[in-house]
């Protein structure tokens, strides 16, 4: 009698975790675009908070993204195909860099799907009815998801830093026209390629 109720115990943990497992992969083979609002804090390495900002995320695989901060701040990041811009308003100044390997980036999680990454995250951790799913990358990625949907990000960046972002209002598959990511700047910017 005790074998089987340990046997029915290990079964139910074995489902559970492969429920969790497969979280990462359900959630980002659903779509091929998303938009979210987000609240991003940055804490130094002795957990005081040094920045905060929230804005507008979209993205359509395979190469486009928007990474739009409108407070405190109305900066741009954006991603089309291989040119990366980031876009400052308030300054009028916009940089181009192209890009050929995002792999050493949180941005090459975000755009891929699972089949196309070599290692997919794996579920470390629930805290606050989120599931952490961390990466095998030296800045300790993590996505968390509630209720199987994105809710949030954490790494630790080069200043040990910690970079936590949180999402609301996530939609799945929004019509997201290509020139939503073409660069849109006014002929006053100061522009560098």
């Amino acid at each position: 009698m005790m074998n089987k109720l340990i046997g029915l115990l290990a079964l139910c943990y074995a489902s559970l975790s492969l429920a969790q497992a497969n979280q990462f992969t359900q959630f980002f083979n659903s779509f091929d675009t998303l938009s979210a609002n987000f609240k991003q804090r940055v804490y130094d390495n002795n957990h005081q908070l040094i920045t905060q900002n929230q804005g507008k995320l979209q993205f359509k695989r395979p190469q486009h993204l928007i990474w739009h901060t409108q407070t405190p701040n109305d900066q741009t990041l954006l991603l089309n195909n291989n040119e990366l811009w980031f876009i400052d308003t308030e300054l009028e100044q916009a940089s181009l860099q192209h890009i050929t390997d995002l792999k050493q980036t949180p941005l090459y999680w975000l755009l891929n799907r699972p089949k196309q990454l070599k290692k997919t995250p794996q579920y470390a951790y629930s805290s606050n009815k989120i599931d952490w799913y961390t990466t095998n990358q030296p800045n300790q990625l993590r996505f968390g998801f509630q209720d199987s949907t994105l809710k949030g990000l954490s790494l630790t960046n080069e200043l040990a830093q910690t970079v936590q972002i949180l999402f609301d209002e996530v939609v799945i598959n929004p019509n997201l026209p290509a020139e939503l990511f073409l660069p849109n700047f006014g002929a006053d910017f100061d522009v560098l390629r």
